[in-house]
């Protein structure tokens, strides 16, 4: 890391398990955990994770684990998308976040980041996802290099992705559609200009569009 602001560490489970009681004590109902992609990860960590959470809350609502990293596990674990859901599912996880899906359009994911999962394996999880009865988020950030027409693709694939899942019927299916504004000083890809013609987040008049055009998109599929 070439910073301090760059740096990734290792949470203490004991952490993990009193945060969890401390969120609880303060009236909370969900937890929300993310734990990256640490290289050299041992197999069973996110797993880990889940069984902590929900030993130190029984009942909370456990939304955890990002396509990337269930991908990433499976990887680690040498097992398959959906193996590794059920597995965090026994773990204790109740829905996941439909965050790392950027923008789901392939050319614009190879500019922000190559290395990562493509939009089909995201599509992928989710879709597992549901199947096997976990809801889940999904979300779309905007701001950066996109067009109009990659941001139509994208809530195009989330309608698709839904109408899946509601004609399956049971829980498995997108609760909620989150817009995420780039932020710029948050990104060190624009930060130290690794992206030419970024730009630093969307206009307030882009976010109300944004918002207003996924709702027309999206009505009757994605309430929230």
């Amino acid at each position: 890391a070439n910073s301090v602001q760059d740096e990734g560490y290792f949470m203490p489970m004991e952490e993990v398990a009193r945060r969890t009681q401390e969120a609880v004590s303060l009236g909370a109902t969900e937890v929300c955990a993310q734990a990256g992609l640490p290289p050299g990860m041992e197999p069973g960590l996110y797993e880990e994770v889940a069984e902590v959470i929900k030993r130190a809350a029984p009942g909370i609502h456990l939304h955890a684990f990002s396509p990337e990293e269930v991908l990433y596990g499976a990887k680690v674990s040498r097992r398959s998308v959906k193996e590794t859901l059920l597995s965090l599912q026994a773990a204790g996880v109740d829905s996941l976040p439909g965050t790392s899906a950027e923008i789901l359009v392939d050319e614009v994911r190879k500019r922000l980041a190559a290395a990562r999962l493509s939009s089909e394996e995201w599509r992928s999880v989710i879709e597992t996802a549901h199947e096997i009865g976990l809801p889940t988020t999904s979300t779309m950030m905007y701001g950066h290099v996109e067009t109009p027409a990659d941001m139509a693709v994208h809530l195009d694939i989330l309608r698709e992705v839904q109408r899946k899942a509601l004609a399956r019927g049971g829980p498995g299916r997108i609760t909620e559609f989150v817009p995420l504004s780039f932020v710029s000083s948050e990104a060190p890809m624009y930060r130290l200009g690794l992206l030419p013609n970024c730009r630093p987040g969307p206009t307030g008049v882009e976010v109300l569009l944004v918002h207003a055009v996924s709702r027309i998109v999206l009505d009757g599929l994605i309430d929230n």
